[in-house]
Formats: structure tokens, sequence, C-alpha cells
């Protein structure tokens, strides 16, 4: 759990570091500078890449997190197996741009009229999605070499540094809307490019020959993990990108905008989860391979009270300054009030579970992930279809959250009955309890100015958190640090 511990820590660190400049981007600046279609269309061009780019990439994601430690040795060429991942995705990047520019005329058509923006800059949705292959193929690669964070860093906080400075740079007038769309697309190239560096750097980044390694049993293993793979890993990006197509489908590129806007909020639970799971991959990789259910399910137990713990601190927190959040954006964000609500609560529901996800994945049963991913798919599209034209942007809220119940109730079945894991404790029970009422005190908090208010009102919601921690000694990860930083305060 160390290198768990330490990683999470600094990925967690560069994820928040992220999060307050990704805050003054889309949050602040974004809804005064752009307006929201022009917004609806950055995140819808994401959206659809990374869609596309988990098709692309032909599951080989999937082989990654569960073969690579047959393929670690001691020389840095790892018996070619950056090779061959490059490989199959150069193969899936060929085959996705064939695809693509045939289909390419026909979606620009379709969105003419609702989306004119969406279909003036659909040329470089070709262009976002190798760079977003590319990136995800080195960012897996480092993952298993056990440096999860550097990919952390370079997607939450450098490309989102570099967009800051664009936006600004329009704001000003220095740039118009057409460069600052060619400068948004060149930027996501900037953490492949430092990876390659990195990697160089560090002698990695070397292709050999990988055929001695493919005898008829690891053949046949990959090609079933790609297959599965692709499957697993388009409903894994369904709930947080089918919906902002979607919205824009039905609703058009402003609700999009506003959507997007709303879901950032509640996507802030989420983030010491992906800086975990990111880190725990390969370790949890390493012990299926011997086979070491114990420190699987020690990693379970603590990756879900840890994940529960932070990410009811933060939903609190929204909830606290809900008021706050409409005081800081225009008054035409009030409609995706509901949906920051039922977005955070499905968030809540995923990161409860902890690792539960890769724990299943990276298991001999990566097969159910699959079959459970296919139904999260199916759920995720039919729940948007019939309540996105009912209730707006708030139905494809809601549609995540019941995707999310659904698909994560039986991910805990399954690993009960297969394994006997099982993550919570009577811990869970007290921290939800807890929650509700330090949210109901914040609220006796009188309304005060909006920085002071939001200070304040999140400083005391902080503080409850850690008193109820540590009183009933809810995180035996969160005691030790704390012990940690008041020994360091001591001795400064």
């Amino acid at each position: 759990m160390g290198v768990i511990r330490r990683q999470t820590i600094k990925g967690t660190f560069y994820s928040y570091l992220g999060v307050v400049i990704g805050f003054v981007n889309l949050a602040i600046l974004s809804p005064i500078v752009f307006t929201s279609d022009q917004i609806g269309l950055t995140q819808v061009l994401i959206a659809i890449a990374t869609i596309l780019a988990q098709v692309g990439s032909l599951g080989f994601n999937n082989v990654t997190n569960r073969l690579f430690p047959y393929f670690r040795a001691g020389s840095k060429d790892h018996n070619g197996f950056l090779s061959l991942a490059f490989l199959v995705t150069s193969a899936g990047f060929i085959i996705s741009m064939v695809l693509l520019f045939m289909y390419l005329p026909r979606f620009m058509e379709i969105n003419r009229e609702k989306s004119s923006l969406l279909s003036e800059y659909a040329f470089y949705i070709p262009v976002l999605l190798g760079l977003v292959m590319l990136f995800t193929l080195l960012d897996n690669f480092c993952k298993v070499l056990f440096n999860a964070t550097i990919g952390i860093a370079l997607k939450e906080v450098a490309v989102r540094a570099v967009n800051l400075v664009c936006i600004i740079l329009f704001y000003f007038r220095i740039i118009d809307f057409n460069t600052f769309m060619l400068l948004f697309v060149l930027t996501q190239a900037l953490p492949a490019l430092i990876i390659i560096i990195y990697l160089l750097a560090r002698g990695e980044f070397r292709f050999t020959g990988f055929r001695h390694m493919l005898d008829k049993n690891m053949l046949r293993q990959i090609v079933s993990l790609c297959i599965y793979g692709i499957i697993a890993g388009l409903s894994g990006i369904a709930l947080t990108n089918i919906d902002k197509y979607m919205v824009n489908h039905y609703s058009g590129l402003s609700d999009a905008g506003i959507y997007s806007i709303a879901v950032y909020f509640a996507t802030l639970i989420l983030i010491p989860a992906r800086s975990l799971g990111k880190i725990s991959v390969p370790v949890v990789a390493e012990a299926w391979k011997r086979n070491d259910l114990e420190q699987i399910g020690e990693i379970y137990r603590k990756s879900s009270i840890n994940q529960f713990l932070v990410g009811m601190l933060i939903l609190v927190g929204i909830m606290g300054n809900m008021n706050n959040i409409f005081r800081l954006l225009p008054q035409e964000y009030a409609a995706g009030e509901m949906v920051i609500i039922f977005y955070s609560a499905a968030n809540i529901i995923n990161i409860s579970t902890g690792v539960s996800q890769y724990i299943l994945g990276t298991s001999a049963l990566y097969r159910y992930q699959t079959f459970l991913m296919i139904l999260l798919i199916l759920l995720v599209v039919v729940s948007n279809l019939i309540l996105i034209p009912l209730l707006g942007m708030t139905g494809a809220a809601i549609a995540s959250l019941i995707s999310m119940f659904v698909y994560t109730l039986l991910t805990l079945i399954l690993l009960k009955v297969k394994f006997n894991l099982w993550p919570f404790s009577r811990n869970h029970i007290i921290l939800l309890l807890s929650s509700a009422v330090i949210w109901a005190v914040s609220l006796l908090i009188p309304e005060l100015d909006l920085i002071a208010d939001i200070l304040i009102r999140s400083a005391a919601i902080t503080i409850l958190f850690i008193a109820v921690t540590l009183l009933f000694r809810l995180s035996d990860d969160a005691r030790e640090m704390w012990k940690k930083a008041i020994l360091r305060i001591r001795k400064s």
C-alpha cells in the first residue's frame, strides 16, 4: 500500500491543482468570455474524440492492465511490449480514420442547423482522435511502470494552464475564436510529447521485437482481452461522454455547454478516485498474478472508505455552497442545479466501492466486467433516450444516476459471490450519517459576501469532517496522514 498511498497523494495534489485552474477556466472565465454554444463545442469535440479513441485503441488498454506483468523484464524494452502497443494502436487508428472520413460529411450535415459550430469545426475531430489515442497509450504504459502521476500532472495541470493562457488571449482579442480553437486542439498534443521525452530520458521508449512472447496462449489472451476491452472501455467513458453528446443532439450546444459546467462541479468528487484507480491497477494486477487475495481485499476495503470519505467531503462542500456556485455563474446556468445534485449522487455511488472495477477488470473474470459494461451502455443510452426528451439536461443526470447504481450493485455482488470480497463496514454508515449532519450545520451559517461565504462555509465543513474522521477512526490512512502533519508542524 506504500506505493499506492504515496502516488495517490501526489496524483490527488496534481488533480486538485488542475481543479483550481479548471475552475478558473470553465466555471469563472468561460461563461464570461464565451457563449454557451462555444463552451459546448469544446466539450462535445473532446467527448466525441474520447469515445472514438476507445474504439480505435482496439481494447489494448485492457491488455496493458492485465498482461504487462508477464512482459515486464529487468531490461527496459520489456520484451517489446511498447512496440506491440504501438502496432495495435496504429492499426486501430487507421481503421477509425477510414470509418470517420466516411461518416464525417453526414455528421456535419446533421448538425448544421441545431449545432452549427459543431458542424463548422468537426474537421478537428480526427486530429483530436489521434492525440487522445497517443496520450492514452503512453499514459497507460507509464502507469504500469508505476508512474501514474506524470499523466495526471500533464493532463490535469499542464493542459489546463495552457488553455488558461489561450482564454486570456481570446478575452483581450489578441486572437480570434478560430485561432483559439486551433490552439485548443494543439494543446492536447502537449502531454503525449512530454511523456515521450520522459520515456526517452529513462531509456524506456524503445521499439524491439516481441514475437518471442506471442505463443498461442498469449495470442489467445491478447485477442480476448482486446475484444472485451473495446466493450468495457466504451462503457467506461459512456457515463461521462455520451450524455453530453445526447444533450447536444436533443437540446443543442447551448444546453450542452450549461450541462458541461454543471457536470464539472459534480466531477470534482471523482478526482481522488481517478488518481487511486490509475495507481492501483498495476499493483492489483501483480497481486492477481500471485493470487494474493488478502492484499487485494485490503486494497479494496481501504480504497472504499478513503474514496467515500473524500467524496462525501466534496459532496457536502458542493451542497453547502450551491448558492455560491450560482452566484458565480451567469443566471442562465441556474438550469444546471439539479444536474449537479443527481450527477454528484451518481459519482458518490461510483467511488463508494473503491477500486472494485479495477479488481474485477484485472481478474480472471474480466469477461464478467465486460458483460456488466454492455449493460451499462444499454442503460445509459436507453435512459438518456427516455429522460432527456422529458426532463432535458436534468434527465441526462438522472439517467447517469440510475445506470451507475445498477452497474455498481452488480459489481459488488459479483466480487462478493466469486471472491468473497466486500468493501463496506459500519464506518461507511457513520460517515454517511455524519455527512448529513455536517451539511445541515453548514446551512445554519448566515449568508455573507461571496468570497467570505465560500471560505468560511468550506472551512467549517472541512474542520467538522476532520473531527468526525479522527473521533470515529474512520480511516487508518487519514489518521496516519494527520499524525505526520502534526509531527511536521511541531518540528518546524
